[in-house]
């Protein structure tokens, strides 16, 4: 992949990206705010978690004002990113409306609207005071920044989905697309964190996230094709919608088996090789995301021709054999973590994929440490290869500390007993750095076929 040095960047699409990054970006830290408040952290917290999820918005908002050369037009950004944020937020609103009156309803619909445009409003307002300027602060290649967010956001939902099965919480509700019979942006609050044991908080919560993603995917389609002039960067937007389409499809089939809104026992049917590759293809979801967010950049699309290097081809190839062989260990690991809800830990079984999956520790993390050295210091010379080796070295570290963790806490409890918070956590949190590595690696083999290229070989000289 050769430098894109004629990419025509359209101005319009560029300023909507800049209000997507910032009303995005608000709205993530917002949900990830009101998930926790959720969790019943006590009554103190959980008011100061209600003053982070304003303060969120208004931050935002005063971001954006500072980039904008008047305070008119950064009150004007402020309300945009009010309004879309309000929007976006609509996904969660509707389990507090359930049940209430339409009066009620448009009170609470109301308010959340003019309440977020008012704190955008305000924050744009005073981030123009704090940074005034002549002209825009702030140039750059916004459309990139959103394709990062959007990265973002699909990591939280691997996340999310991490706890979920972490919990084995995956069937807590028993129905898809339906939530106990209610439709699944009205399925009341109430119902939901009523008893945080039994799982129906950690899937009802995925479930709205990937909701989240799909219209964060949808979002970043469209404007990957208004914003950027190369026909193949739209198509691979095109292609990670479907992925995320599929993949909600998946995760919903893993529930019933079958298309259906039924909630009855007898006419369901759970399939956990779907939850299988629910989990793994999530991840690859996340490392497609990285990969776009990669090409959005103005380092790929305006920065320097590929260098023609002897160690091309190997380097590529050891690349994307650390991407293969990482999709590979997820494999196992999923399998392992959905198997052992069903079989135990100590069944001859899970017991096989776990040494299975240790072995492939070790093979994959020779890979790592030969990336990454590489990475970091044959070509030092190329800023983004050398950071990205050392993050594969620093997240491997991470991984297998981690690995350590998880694997004592789920075999030192035993079957039939409750999951403790803790395994939890460091189950979800080796799962989730599991996919750090991966958009790494893949982040890894994108820029070495975007930075280096094999020499020309060169004609062996006729002997006189």
């Amino acid at each position: 992949m050769q430098s894109d040095l004629k990419v025509r960047v359209d101005r319009r699409a560029q300023r909507a990206a800049r209000l997507l990054v910032f009303a995005f970006g608000a709205t993530t830290v917002m949900w990830l705010l009101c998930y926790i408040a959720m969790l019943q952290p006590g009554q103190i917290i959980g008011e100061a978690l209600f003053v982070l999820v304003v303060l969120a918005l208004f931050l935002a908002s005063a971001m954006a004002g500072s980039t904008s050369p008047s305070s008119g037009l950064a009150i004007v950004r402020g309300c945009w990113i009010g309004f879309i944020s309000a929007l976006l937020n609509l996904l969660l609103i509707g389990s507090i409306l359930g049940g209430k009156s339409q009066g009620d309803m448009a009170a609470w619909l109301g308010g959340l609207m003019l309440g977020s445009i008012a704190v955008s409003a305000a924050g744009g307002f005073v981030g123009s005071l704090l940074h005034r300027s002549s002209g825009e602060r702030f140039t750059g290649n916004w459309l990139g920044a959103f394709a990062f967010i959007a990265a973002c956001i699909v990591f939280l939902m691997i996340v999310s989905g991490g706890i979920v099965t972490g919990f084995e919480a995956g069937l807590a509700v028993p129905d898809w697309p339906n939530s106990y019979g209610h439709n699944m942006l009205l399925y009341p609050l109430s119902e939901m964190i009523s008893d945080l044991d039994d799982g129906i908080y950690y899937e009802h919560a995925h479930r709205l996230t990937g909701m989240y993603v799909g219209l964060t995917v949808l979002t970043l389609c469209f404007m990957l094709w208004w914003g950027d002039s190369r026909a193949w960067v739209g198509i691979s937007g095109s292609l990670i919608l479907l992925m995320v389409i599929g993949q909600g499809l998946m995760g919903g089939l893993r529930v019933t088996g079958q298309l259906t809104m039924s909630a009855n026992p007898e006419l369901l049917s759970p399939n956990t090789a779907l939850g299988i590759v629910h989990g793994v293809f999530g991840q690859i979801c996340f490392a497609a995301m990285v990969f776009v967010a990669a090409v959005t950049t103005l380092g790929w699309s305006s920065g320097p021709r590929a260098d023609e290097t002897e160690s091309a081809n190997t380097d590529r190839v050891l690349g994307l054999l650390l991407v293969v062989a990482l999709v590979f260990q997820l494999i196992i690991g999923a399998a392992y973590r959905h198997l052992t809800s069903e079989l135990g830990t100590k069944a001859d079984q899970t017991m096989l994929l776990l040494m299975g999956h240790i072995f492939m520790a070790v093979f994959v993390t020779v890979l790592i440490v030969i990336n990454g050295l590489r990475a970091s210091t044959v070509h030092r010379e190329r800023p983004v290869l050398h950071k990205t080796g050392l993050v594969l070295l620093i997240l491997v570290c991470v991984q297998l500390l981690l690995g350590v963790l998880a694997t004592v806490a789920v075999l030192m409890r035993g079957d039939g007993e409750g999951i403790p918070s803790l395994e939890v956590l460091a189950t979800s949190a080796h799962q989730a750095n599991g996919a750090l590595l991966l958009g790494a690696a893949t982040l890894l083999a994108a820029w070495y076929f975007r930075l280096l290229r094999p020499s020309a070989k060169r004609p062996i000289a006729a002997m006189s």
